[in-house]
């Protein structure tokens, strides 16, 4: 039984004791794991046939070792490798087994390659967490006994950090003989489809509009982050490299930025502020994102964190103010990733008629905040919450009335953020570092499942341009045709100024609604109009009495 399971080493065997069978490990029964040798004994060791007969000693130099697997939590005797030639050091040893131990000095737990493998798509896809996900490895190795399972949830949260941290250097070029480590932004995937020159376009594009930048940016206040008990002691895998900012620049930023507070001259959007309330035991009160807007991308190195208090928002309307330095150094990340030619960016933003009135001035003062040359800024604002705006923002701010834009609603990082909330709460109490990464692998995995679907998705949105097209063709050709000629010529005029210049040009597109008489100016007319008649009131006056009556009940 021994010498079948070298290969088969976390097989659950059970013992016949006379009555019944009895779960028994294959360390008690004299397994021993050889490393190095296929299972095989090292020739260094004395020759000991142990296979097929009691075990009466062990190496002297073997070590016991919990080994956490994907099927439950064994204990193995590890027996080591000593040929010449072979690396005497433990850990890497059980690196080659496929093994990940947790410590490199004296390894006395290690981890399956596969477990690691399962519990960070478990983590992805399912959202679970590092407890449950112990806890159900606790309960396939023993249901009955879990509290005679050994605890490995703290080993398994910092060895999980180490496989994904090493995973994501491999997968992005930084795994072998690299000298220089991941710089900002390098461990991200971005958007497939999105124009960025040198890569998935040639350098040089004469159409302009059709390579603008769309941008949709948006925030999360249910991703909070709670005050570290010791901060000193936390330790960044990846600060930077993935979709967060790096920390230190960012903190830079905020203590150097001014608060630019101007007056909204827009509605007062006061729902935004009940998540804001000011609670001394977060660290961070949110996030804030951009995303390409068409294909709903996170765009690398421009995730940032929102701060308690009154700077903890990108706008606080509560004090009749504006506060931007959050959002704008996520903007301005965004725009300059892989931004090489493309001069235009759309951004549409819940608050882009405040946020765009000085923008370029908050650049200007502002040494954290950097834009390409000859950038040029579009400002929008999504469909959904348009309707919230003042009627003189839907011209002049709307995606139907912009170039480029395309159909799309500007809403898309709020479905982004649905899979993110399941999250929060695991991530809220977790150290700094720990919590960059976990959002980091989150937004890395929905970008990896908007590629590998890019194509179906947009030769399904191919299908549905086309037969929209087909379908209001021609009868927006007959509209046309019944129209005056000159009207027509008029408006195409004024729509070709409007898109070249926007801002109050925009405003053709406003309904021209004449303003409806109030109750007095009706009843005084009718009441001239009566007495010029007959010289007398009558049954107008005895009409707007009754109502005065009606009303004053």
């Amino acid at each position: 039984m021994i010498k079948s399971h070298r290969s088969l080493p976390f097989h659950k065997i059970q013992l016949w004791i006379g009555r019944c069978f009895k779960d028994v490990a294959l360390a008690d029964q004299g397994f021993i794991w050889y490393l190095g040798h296929s299972g095989e004994s090292c020739p260094r060791y004395a020759a000991s046939n142990i296979c097929g007969r009691e075990v009466e000693g062990l190496p002297c130099d073997t070590t016991p070792i919990t080994i956490v697997h994907s099927s439950g939590v064994f204990t193995h005797n590890i027996a080591w490798c000593h040929c010449q030639g072979s690396n005497p050091q433990q850990h890497l040893q059980l690196l080659r087994a496929g093994l990940f131990p947790a410590s490199s000095t004296r390894p006395k737990t290690a981890f399956t390659f596969e477990v690691l493998d399962h519990f960070l798509i478990d983590a992805l896809e399912c959202k679970t967490s590092a407890r449950s996900f112990f806890e159900k490895l606790t309960r396939l190795t023993n249901n009955a006994f879990p509290d005679t399972v050994p605890d490995r949830y703290r080993e398994l949260m910092r060895v999980s950090r180490l496989w994904q941290d090493l995973k994501n250097r491999k997968w992005f070029g930084f795994g072998h003989d690299v000298e220089s480590g991941p710089g900002p932004g390098d461990l991200a995937l971005f958007c497939p489809s999105c124009p960025q020159p040198g890569i998935n376009m040639p350098l040089c594009w004469e159409q302009k509009w059709l390579v603008m930048r769309r941008l949709v940016v948006d925030g999360n206040f249910t991703a909070q982050h709670m005050n570290m008990q010791e901060p000193e002691l936390d330790i960044c895998l990846s600060d930077g490299s993935g979709y967060m900012v790096t920390d230190t620049e960012y903190q830079a930023h905020l203590a150097s930025a001014m608060e630019s507070k101007e007056r909204s001259t827009c509605s007062n959007h006061r729902a935004v502020n009940a998540a804001n309330a000011n609670r001394s035991n977060l660290r961070a009160t949110g996030v804030g994102a951009t995303a390409c807007a068409r294909h709903g991308c996170f765009v690398p190195h421009s995730v940032v964190d929102f701060q308690k208090g009154e700077r903890q928002v990108f706008f606080n309307l509560l004090c009749d103010g504006l506060i931007h330095m959050n959002m704008d150094y996520s903007i301005c990340k965004a725009i300059k990733h892989a931004a090489n030619a493309i001069d235009t960016s759309l951004v549409i933003y819940d608050v882009g008629c405040q946020w765009n009135l000085h923008f370029t001035e908050r650049v200007d003062n502002c040494s954290g905040l950097t834009l390409p040359d000859n950038t040029e800024i579009v400002a929008a604002v999504g469909k959904f919450q348009l309707s919230a705006h003042k009627l003189a923002c839907f011209a002049r701010y709307s995606l139907n009335f912009i170039i480029g834009a395309g159909q799309v609603d500007g809403e898309i990082l709020e479905t982004l953020w649905a899979p993110f909330n399941k999250i929060s709460p695991t991530a809220r109490s977790m150290s700094q570092a720990h919590r960059q990464e976990i959002l980091d692998d989150h937004m890395r995995n929905s970008n990896w499942k908007k590629l590998v679907g890019i194509v179906k998705t947009l030769l399904q949105k191919y299908r549905r341009a086309n037969k929209g097209i087909d379908d209001t063709k021609i009868p927006f050709e007959d509209l046309t045709r019944s129209l005056d000629v000159n009207k027509v010529s008029l408006w195409e005029s004024d729509e070709k100024q409007a898109m070249e210049q926007h801002g109050e040009h925009l405003d053709i597109y406003l309904l021209k609604i004449d303003k409806a008489p109030t109750m007095a100016e009706m009843r005084l007319k009718l009441t001239e109009t009566e007495y010029a008649n007959t010289g007398k009131l009558g049954s107008v006056s005895w009409l707007m009495d009754s109502i005065n009556l009606e009303d004053a009940q």
